[in-house]
């Protein structure tokens, strides 16, 4: 910096308006309804038992009052002044536990008080501990928060501290104790009452309906058992004035998402090993599982969780059932209350993380996948959730600002795919008790078109009509005409199979192609400036032209390789096939993947003989990216230092080739064996269950062969076989 005569310096300090509070309320709260689980919450890290949340009418903008009553340990006037009118207060950062009943704090950024200004004009908190003699009253008036002419040191809160009235015996803390049991003389001494007064929203049947599904779904069903191994409870309750009564009471899930048709439980651990129970629908077979869980794109990072997983069949017959078992009004009351009451939730020490399992909020994208496989896949609506984790266990699972969701990265990543593949796990017995009996293959020579011929037609016309020569010859055109078309069939299925691997192959040219053209555009621009620094007759200089320009070429050839490797995908209509070496084919579809094969480390052994075939190279690569594919996800789980895949390519017969394809992954379960071809059945957890089905169409029907799944093979995990029969 320079310096000038005339300079000066000196410091100032940030003044913050009043407003800002507002908008800590109305812009980090998202609802109505959040802002009071917000409150619920507080409520629990006070130690609170048994919370009551109270509506009083008219239920109207600007009218009518709600209240949050808790038997908390209260707070003393100096925690008020000190702590709870500090906003982002470090006490629950420092003070990880509640003071007397241990509990693991769950708000630490210090703003959920601040839902109370986003569900009324006025509140007033009345608070008491258990040693205090006193209640202690505290006002705030929000409008004056208001104000853009003041600054938050300048309003006024209003303070009392009296005889208590409220808790104390004769109290409204005794409403805490409505909904049953009788308290000690001790529990009506301490607490707090949030009054909320002059509401800021209309509340209806609607918006009672919605705070308590939501209120229903705060705690885990499993935290009760939690506490009660501690000797400790959590209850909560709502109290609606009429016409809204009927919503009043405990506040629990409804009895049908006690009853799914099919349940897995259990545990996942940091490093991905999971145990689960799970049960299929109607008291049918159960069945616990082990295994390990290797995420494709990263190790995991989340740390270990629990899950359970609850899902219901939606079929007009299965919700007809549940109407009659559970006596309700009708399937569309049923249906309501999955759409309302299903998603997957995450619970962090009990309490839920919003807005994961929210209706509108399908953080798994659930419904794609379904999408995609309707016939293996759940959809967000037919899936109820529970994924718990813990501050202690999860330190890499944060909050983000608002405390409504994680922060995005590598932890919540790996959560997203272990309760994917735990969902998969699921997914597949459902699909095998549904279809018990596999989808037959077509196992005809000459695949879907070997049948369409009129020799029948041909044949009978030739004995009973002999002379009838206009009658042969329209059989003759016809016969002529289904050809053609078949052929046409044919060569439109043929594209629609590219289309297939096209998606696939568009991942690889961009993966493979970005390098060698950053390469090219980085050589051409330092080129271009070695040109513009270079003297007349720089020697020097052209020499490193030379170098710049062979560097471009190289990455020009890498390319070429690129597009040379899915040329065969391209949609130009190509002559008759000729003459060309089936193991160089096969190498060919391996090089499209090789980068995928250098990360996932695998040693590959290809045949090193030439058979002469006529195939379409198109058609053959397709069918061994497709097994490639599968090996080089199932080869993730298993050692790194034992990853194989292995070819073997001979003639059989004149007109027949065998292909055996093998890998040293963890094979197929005996379980599915007989499912793997059926059409959108998957073993993977993301997989669409097509290209198994497409792979076994294109042998059976352009080369009258088959792909078939083997006993046993060279390496220890999948053995395909492919035998050709045509063009080779």
């Amino acid at each position: 910096m320079t310096d000038t005569a005339n300079s000066t310096s000196g410091t100032s300090t940030l003044r913050p308006r009043a407003r800002i509070l507002r908008t800590l309320g109305d812009e980090l709260i998202s609802s109505e309804a959040v802002a009071l689980m917000e409150l619920v919450k507080n409520s629990y890290d006070a130690d609170a038992t048994r919370v009551l949340v109270r509506f009083h009418g008219p239920l109207e903008i600007g009218k009518g009052k709600v209240e949050v009553i808790d038997n908390g340990h209260g707070m003393s006037l100096e925690t008020i002044q000190t702590t709870w009118m500090e906003p982002a207060t470090l006490s629950r950062k420092r003070e990880r536990r509640s003071q007397r009943l241990g509990r693991r704090v769950l708000g630490e950024k210090g703003i959920g008080r601040f839902a109370t200004s986003r569900l009324a004009n006025f509140l007033e908190v009345v608070t008491r501990r258990a040693e205090s003699e006193q209640e202690t009253r505290v006002y705030f008036d929000w409008a004056q928060f208001d104000n853009e002419g003041k600054y938050l040191d300048e309003v006024e809160v209003l303070w009392e501290e009296e005889d208590p009235t409220e808790l104390a015996p004769g109290g409204i803390v005794e409403r805490l104790w409505d909904s049953g049991g009788e308290p000690n003389l001790d529990d009506l001494t301490h607490g707090t009452i949030l009054r909320m007064e002059q509401l800021r929203s209309n509340w209806s049947g609607s918006e009672f309906e919605d705070l308590r599904t939501r209120l229903s779904r705060l705690v885990s069903p499993f935290f009760g058992d939690e506490l009660s191994a501690r000797n400790d409870q959590f209850e909560l309750c709502l109290d609606l004035p009429p016409p809204f009564e009927q919503q009043s009471g405990i506040v629990e899930p409804p009895e049908l998402l006690r009853s799914p048709h099919y349940v897995l439980k259990g545990t996942i651990n940091a490093d991905g090993r999971y145990d689960f129970d799970i049960g299929l629908r109607d008291g049918g077979s159960e069945e616990s599982i082990q295994g390990e869980f290797n995420p494709k794109s990263h190790e995991p990072e989340c740390g270990p969780i629990g899950v359970e997983l609850r899902v219901w069949d939606r079929d007009p017959t299965s919700m007809a059932e549940l109407v009659e078992r559970h006596s309700f009004q009708s399937v569309s009351q049923v249906r309501g209350m999955l759409d309302n009451g299903a998603g997957i939730s995450i619970y962090r020490d009990g309490f839920r993380v919003l807005p994961y399992g929210e209706p509108d909020d399908d953080w798994l994208r659930l419904d794609m996948r379904r999408v995609q496989n309707p016939t293996l896949r759940l959809s967000n609506n037919q899936v109820l959730g529970y994924v718990l984790i813990s501050s202690e266990g999860n330190p890499n699972l944060r909050d983000q600002s608002n405390r409504e969701g994680l922060i995005e990265g590598p932890p919540l990543d790996g959560l997203r795919e272990l309760v994917k593949m735990t969902l998969h796990e699921l997914e597949v017995r459902r699909y095998k008790l549904r279809h018990p009996t596999p989808q037959p293959r077509r196992r005809q020579a000459g695949g879907l078109f070997a049948d369409l011929d009129l020799a029948t037609v041909r044949d009978y016309v030739q004995r009973q009509h002999p002379d009838d020569h206009h009658l042969r010859q329209l059989v003759g055109n016809a016969e002529r005409e289904l050809e053609t078309r078949a052929q046409g069939i044919q060569e439109v299925l043929s594209r629609y199979h590219r289309l297939a691997a096209l998606g696939q192959l568009i991942d690889v040219v961009l993966h493979d192609g970005r390098a060698p053209l950053a390469k090219i555009n980085n050589e051409a621009v330092l080129g271009l400036r070695d040109v513009d620094r270079s003297g007349q007759g720089s020697m020097a200089a052209i020499v490193k032209l030379g170098d710049r320009f062979r560097g471009i070429v190289t990455q020009s050839d890498a390319l070429a390789t690129i597009f040379r490797k899915i040329e065969p995908f391209g949609g130009r209509k190509r002559g008759r096939p000729g003459l060309v070496s089936l193991e160089e084919v096969i190498a060919n579809a391996f090089s499209v993947l090789d980068t995928e094969i250098a990360e996932v480390g695998v040693e590959i052994s290809l045949p090193d003989t030439k058979t002469q075939v006529t195939v379409d190279q198109a058609e053959i690569q397709q069918v061994v990216i497709n097994l490639l594919q599968n090996s080089l996800h199932w080869l993730r789980h298993v050692p790194q230092d034992t990853r194989q895949i292995s070819v073997h390519v001979r003639r059989r017969e004149p007109d027949e080739v065998e292909v055996v394809f093998s890998d040293s992954g963890p094979g197929v379960s005996p379980d599915f064996r007989d499912r793997i071809f059926d059409p959108y059945f998957s073993t993977k957890p993301d997989g669409v269950g097509l290209g198994l089905t497409i792979a076994g169409e294109i042998v059976n029907d352009y080369y009258a062969g088959d792909l078939e799944l083997l006993e046993n093979g060279p390496l220890a995990g999948a053995t395909f076989r492919i035998v050709l029969r045509r063009r080779v």
